[in-house]
């Protein structure tokens, strides 16, 4: 029944998709220099700010944003007004953080979101209802994304391991094992994460290629074709949050760490490019739960050190915007296709919309 009316949900999505949103582009020399401030467009707030946001979603138009809740709340926003759209879930006391949230990539009306209860739940945005749930028993999920032609998903979190689902019929396709250490698994470099997953994103325009990052200061490159070791390894990012993402060949992490905690990494060789700086009194520290590019030469990040989320030139390595959430953790940013509307969400603090100007 629930998997019948997935089906449908997806059906309806497509008339939907057929008015279109388009996203303006530009040249890469109009891109270099355009911006130079970040401004807030809107504080919006949110009755379940109380228990936090610790995630949040662009639809690929950007004319919504999901939130997602420390009680399992998920909440949509439109962008343009800063007004409130469909509640999904309007959270319980006894659900857990909604830590992911992932538009299909196809048909944008139908939202996933994962929790740190083992739940990943499918939402018709539309008719604002939960069309199929599926669980994980005994894991905590961390991170959820799709692949770029809506083929498979994959999730990861606290047990290590690494599900691919096929993107149809939402049934496992391949379980990436993490080490087992009670039976004395050998661990080589592109063995699996030691210790909890809490990043994972898929190549924007390599439909194959993933990467997953957690706490055992680690980032791995992963082919899903593989049946069981990760492509690569770049050592040394302590990720801590949705710290990941991917421009072309370039990754992007953000880790929970005083210094250097912001960098830019070559996929295909695991070298270190460049330490971004993001500026932070020597008593605060940077560390970082959360990083986006917005476009190739502009990212976006956030987390505990400073309480705020910073926009920075990789070109210049000038920060020419801040979103400062007065002294509450930032847990959550994005960037909406196109790169020029960003969000930003943590701890206690109300949504904020900004756009680079």
């Amino acid at each position: 029944m629930s998997r019948r009316r997935l089906e449908e949900a997806l059906l309806r999505s497509t008339a939907l998709e057929s008015s279109g949103e388009s996203v303006d582009e530009a040249s890469d020399d109009e891109e270099c220099g355009r911006y130079a401030e970040l401004l807030v467009r809107h504080r919006v707030p949110l009755a379940k700010d109380l228990h936090s946001i610790f995630s949040l979603c662009f639809s690929p138009g950007g004319k919504q944003l999901a939130v997602g809740f420390g009680n399992g709340a998920i909440q949509i926003v439109h962008v343009e007004s800063g007004g409130l759209g469909a509640t999904l879930f309007s959270g319980h006391r006894t659900r857990q953080a909604t830590t992911s949230l992932s538009f299909h990539p196809v048909n944008s009306n139908i939202l996933v979101g994962a929790g740190a209860d083992g739940l990943v739940s499918f939402y018709d945005i539309k008719s604002a209802l939960n069309v199929l749930t599926l669980t994980e028993p005994e894991n905590e999920i961390h991170a959820l994304d799709f692949s770029m032609d809506s083929s498979v998903f994959a999730t990861a979190g606290r047990d290590r391991h690494i599900r691919i689902y096929d993107g149809q019929t939402n049934e496992i396709l391949n379980f990436l094992m993490a080490p087992d250490f009670l039976m004395d698994d050998d661990l080589t470099l592109t063995s699996g994460h030691t210790r909890r997953i809490f990043a994972l994103r898929f190549h924007p325009s390599e439909r194959h290629v993933f990467v997953t990052g957690g706490w055992d200061n680690s980032i791995k490159v992963w082919d899903k074709r593989m049946a069981k070791e990760a492509r690569s390894l770049i050592s040394g990012p302590h990720i801590c949050g949705p710290g990941i993402d991917i421009w072309d060949n370039h990754i992007l992490s953000g880790s929970w760490v005083a210094t250097n905690a912001l960098q830019l990494w070559d996929l295909r060789s695991s070298s270190l490019i460049q330490d971004i700086p993001f500026p932070a009194p020597v008593l605060q520290g940077e560390f970082l739960y959360a990083a986006r590019f917005c476009t190739e030469h502009v990212v976006l990040a956030g987390g505990s050190g400073t309480c705020s989320a910073r926009t920075i030139n990789l070109q210049t390595q000038e920060v020419f915007g801040e979103v400062s959430l007065c002294n509450k953790a930032v847990q959550a940013v994005d960037a909406a296709p196109g790169g020029q509307v960003v969000a930003v969400g943590g701890v206690g603090g109300n949504l904020h919309i900004a756009e680079l100007c």
